[in-house]
Parts: C-alpha cells; sequence; structure tokens
C-alpha cells in the first residue's frame, strides 16, 4: 500500500482511508501543539488532503484548542477520526517545517510512505538552539524590553539576570508537572524577588523597570495573537478558550508577582510609567535584542533571525517616531508600527520561503501588548 502510487479516494478501500485521516491529523495536532491558529491548521491540512486525493467536498474538519475532529464522506461511506491536543507551546522551526511539507508534497508525487516519515521526523527533531540558548534569547528578549520601557542599561542588565532564574524556575516547575498557572505563579515570583535582591544586594535602590520587565519572556504573546486570528475567522471556541488561558496564565503570573512584591516591601510597580525616554540609537539596539531574543525563545530558523530583529527595530522606531515626534498615543503609535511590518512582511515571506507568522509576530512581541493586561490586574490587587 505505501509504494504504490496515490490513489482517488473513490478507489481507496477503508484501510487505507482511515490512514490518509491519520496522516492529516498529525499535520494538525503538529501545528496545532506548536503554536499555529486554527485557520493554518485547516489550510495545510487541505492542501496535504489535495496530494492524498481526498476532494475538499469531501472533508468536513472541526478544530478547537484541544480536539481535532476530520470527517470524511464519500456519498457511500463515512469516516470519522479525532485527536486531542494537550501540550500546546510555540515553535516556530516546526510550524515552518510543516509548511514546506504540504506545499513539496503538493508539487510532486510523494508516496504515503515519505509523508508519513516526514511529520515523524518533524516531530522529532531537535531544537534549533541548546536548551541554555533559549534559557539565554528569553532573558535577553526581557532586558531588551526593559530598555524599551524606559529603563536604563543597568536596569535592562538586572532584569536579563532576573528574567534567566525566573525562566530556570518555570522550566524545573514544567519538569515536574505542575499546574501550568501555578509554574506562571511561580516564575513571576522568582523572577520579580531576583529584580529585587540582587540591586539590594549591591546597595542600590530599587530599578522599577527591571521590576516590570523581567517577566515579560511569559507574556502569552501569542495564545493573544491567535486567539485574535480565531476569533477574526470564526473560530470563536477556539480563540476564547485562548484568550481565557492568556487570562488565566497572567493572572497566575500577576499573583507571583504580587506575592513577591508584598515580601520585597516594594510600592506598586503598576504606577512606573512605560514610556521610550532614549536615544533613537539605543532604542533600536534594544529592539534587536529583544525581537531576537524572543525569536531565539519560540525557535525561529537561525536564518531569520537577523530578518526578524530587522523587522523589530523597524517597528519601534515607527513607534517611537509616532508617540515622541508626533505626541500620538502608544496605542495607535504601535497599531501603526505592527500594520507596517505586517505588510511589508507579507512580502519577504515569498522571498525568504517561510510562513507569514514566522516574520509577523515575533517582531511585534517587543510591544508588549500583554504587560498592560497584568498591570490591570496588579492594579485591582492594590
Amino acid at each position: 500500500m505505501e509504494r504504490k502510487a496515490i490513489r482517488n479516494m473513490a478507489d481507496d478501500d477503508n484501510k487505507t482511508l482511515n490512514y490518509k485521516m491519520k496522516l492529516l491529523l498529525d499535520i494538525g495536532q503538529t501545528l496545532m501543539e506548536s503554536g499555529a491558529d486554527c485557520a493554518r491548521v485547516i489550510r495545510d491540512m487541505k492542501r496535504a488532503a489535495v496530494h492524498l486525493r481526498i476532494p475538499a467536498e469531501n472533508i468536513q474538519s472541526h478544530v478547537t484548542y484541544t480536539t481535532l475532529m476530520l470527517n470524511v464522506c464519500d456519498g457511500e461511506r463515512s469516516f470519522t477520526q479525532f485527536r486531542k491536543c494537550m501540550k500546546h507551546g510555540v515553535n516556530l522551526a516546526v510550524l515552518a517545517a510543516v509548511s514546506k511539507l504540504t506545499w513539496r508534497i503538493l508539487r510532486g508525487n510523494t508516496p504515503i510512505s515519505a509523508v508519513e516519515h516526514a511529520i515523524t521526523r518533524i516531530r522529532a527533531r531537535a531544537l534549533c538552539y541548546p536548551h541554555w540558548g533559549i534559557a539565554l534569547g528569553a532573558a535577553v528578549g526581557s532586558g531588551g524590553s526593559c530598555k524599551l520601557f524606559g529603563g536604563s542599561w543597568e536596569e535592562s542588565l538586572i532584569a536579563t539576570i532576573a528574567a534567566l532564574m525566573g525562566f530556570i524556575a518555570h522550566r524545573l516547575s514544567n519538569k515536574y508537572a505542575f499546574n501550568p498557572y501555578a509554574c506562571a505563579m511561580i516564575t513571576g515570583f522568582v523572577a520579580t524577588i531576583f529584580a529585587w535582591a540582587i540591586p539590594a544586594a549591591l546597595g542600590l535602590g530599587t530599578m522599577w523597570y527591571a521590576l516590570v520587565a523581567c517577566t515579560i519572556f511569559l507574556m502569552p504573546g501569542f495564545p493573544s495573537v491567535n486567539a485574535a486570528s480565531d476569533v477574526l475567522n470564526r473560530f470563536t471556541t477556539s480563540g476564547m478558550t485562548r484568550a481565557m488561558d492568556t487570562m488565566l496564565i497572567i493572572g497566575g503570573l500577576t499573583f507571583g508577582i504580587a506575592f513577591a512584591i508584598l515580601v520585597a516591601g516594594v510600592g506598586n510597580i503598576s504606577d512606573v510609567h512605560i514610556q521610550p525616554t532614549d536615544t533613537y540609537l539605543n532604542q533600536a539596539i534594544a529592539a534587536a535584542l529583544a525581537a531576537g531574543g524572543f525569536s531565539v525563545m519560540f525557535n525561529t530558523p537561525k536564518k531569520l533571525l537577523a530578518i526578524v530583529a530587522v523587522e523589530g527595530i523597524v517597528t519601534m522606531l515607527i513607534r517611537n517616531v509616532l508617540i515622541l515626534e508626533f505626541g500620538q498615543p502608544q496605542a495607535l503609535g504601535s497599531f501603526v508600527a505592527a500594520a507596517f511590518v505586517g505588510i511589508v512582511a507579507l512580502k519577504v515571506i515569498h522571498i525568504v520561503h517561510t510562513p507569514n507568522t514566522l516574520l509577523i509576530i515575533p517582531p511585534v512581541i517587543p510591544l508588549i501588548p500583554c504587560v498592560l493586561l497584568y498591570r490591570l490586574l496588579f492594579a485591582v490587587l492594590h
């Protein structure tokens, strides 16, 4: 069966048709668990279905945040399979690999066995960076964000160290299978305590921007963007589930930060004014560090890091010019910057042959809309 040419669905026996459905669900599960939105999951599954000779009109799919359901019916037979997706993360290298696979098989007569082996290799592939590199990327991204918020380079260094400690705490919590929202709370507590304790041990004053920025790496930027995307694409159930998951993560993080602030005895960090005040050169360097660091954390392919860093610089410069030179509100500046980079990325993706997600979301993560959410929750707690 595996070495023969792929036949039309009507000519398949029941075993072969179920096997094809399994491959489609393997693709969908791989995408969903790696941070894809529902539209991308459906699109790539349908692209693979064309290669497997399953007509689009014979496929019905239902996608939620934790479940994929697929029905194939040819008028005489009807088969339904579903797959649970319980491990959610962000792995942009996997998204790129699956996208390239579905395009490649669409253009050629790839045997079914080769498709299955390719999916298995993608799911088992090693990360693009060592674990210590990912931890350092998350820390550097938080440190760069500290500078973008208006902090000094000294505060950025403290935020980087504190974020590194928080990232290690998060990995250890996940290793021992803690509740994910408890992991967020533990991470927020550890990172904030270090952001307070390091300056205190050195005899320095409270570094407010380090306290604000040290937990930025845990802000659920991808889930929030995917939630909005799903709702706009009418995958309402999945979008609302992602939004609720985002709020619960931010809620756990907020409680951890609040507990650390209570232990440290410092003031209300929600009063810290987040506004770029530095030179454009320093802001450009910080933007490159933030975008590049978070891209490493998201396992972006190495060849795209430079492009993402440049996009991050452009995003920050556009936002800062609108805010500082034209007196526009932060929300409008962030919107225009993100829209500009998104439009440019739609052209660049055809040059570097990569999904738009890899070049659109990481550069705008330093805009950090989620930080305003946890500051809101922190203010409510007070």
